[in-house]
């Protein structure tokens, strides 16, 4: 056993990582373990042995290259889908502004009182979006409001505003609300 003590020290294992355990019978040596045996101690001597090929560091940069460019396209799509967000969900404000303007007008068919009809109430308004503007990015829009009377008996309105806004130059949108209204009481 003697013998087993001596080669663990030395740091011979098996391939399974047990210390291999040699012991004597008869005059000779009995291995208990039959597997490839190696050195902890020894390392491989090997010049560029750890190194890259030029062919492996090519294909690296390549696909490095290929993931940033493709990180930074997708970064300049998400800003531009969310810039696109802010001008529409602005429109649709703008839009809703002006129809709270439009509803809270009096409108009394019974007694005579008519002013939702008010020409000021129905002009096209051209304004900015209400959004945060530094110097250039000022986006601007125009409120076309549309009222027409459904029925007269019972009278209903249907108010119409359509907010029209440019983005970036490239097209024009239109954001539509719409409501029914029903007289003063």
């Amino acid at each position: 056993m003697r013998t087993a003590w001596i080669l663990a020290a030395r740091g011979l294992r098996s391939c399974d990582g047990r210390v291999i355990a040699i012991t004597a019978k008869g005059g000779g040596c009995l291995i208990e373990s039959c597997m490839k045996f190696y050195a902890l101690d020894r390392k491989r001597k090997v010049a560029g042995a750890g190194a890259f090929t030029l062919a492996e560091v090519i294909m690296a940069g390549a696909i490095t290259a290929v993931l940033c460019a493709g990180i930074v396209d997708t970064y300049t799509l998400a800003s531009y889908k969310s810039q696109f967000a802010a001008c529409s969900l602005a429109a649709n404000m703008q839009a809703m502004k002006k129809i709270e303007q439009v509803i809270f007008a009096s409108w009394v068919p019974s007694y005579g009182i008519t002013n939702i009809f008010n020409p000021a109430l129905t002009n096209a308004d051209p304004e900015n979006l209400e959004m945060p503007v530094a110097i250039t990015n000022v986006v601007s829009c125009t409120n076309y409001t549309t009222i027409t009377q459904l029925s007269a008996n019972p009278p209903y309105l249907m108010i119409t505003v359509n907010c029209v806004w440019g983005f970036n130059g490239l097209a024009t949108y239109t954001n539509t609300v719409a409501v029914l209204r029903g007289p003063n009481l």
